[in-house]
């Protein structure tokens, strides 16, 4: 998601889908008067992050999430540091 351009596209009056690059990463939703940012590939079960009365606050809420959530999942994909296993010799009496 580094260096890649953040595009929008209306898929009707209220929503909008945002994409970084070819990937969706979520949706921004008015409701009234707010903007209500959903993060996740498929509408249905998108979760909200954000709130905002401005569309470019609750689109940049929803990027920034996004970012943290796929530096997490990166984190969490790597291999877990294994720690040589203590010494358990007893000396004999």
């Amino acid at each position: 998601m580094h260096g890649e351009i953040a595009t929008s596209q209306k898929l009707s009056d209220t929503l909008v889908q945002v994409c970084v690059g070819e990937v969706v990463v979520g949706f921004v939703e008015s409701a009234g008067p707010v903007f209500v940012a959903l993060h996740g590939v498929r509408y249905d079960v998108a979760v909200e992050v954000a709130q905002s009365l401005v569309f470019d606050v609750a689109a940049a809420a929803l990027l920034s999430h996004a970012r943290v959530v796929d530096h997490l999942t990166a984190e969490l994909a790597k291999p877990a540091a294994v720690e040589p296993a203590a010494s358990s010799h007893r000396a004999a009496s």
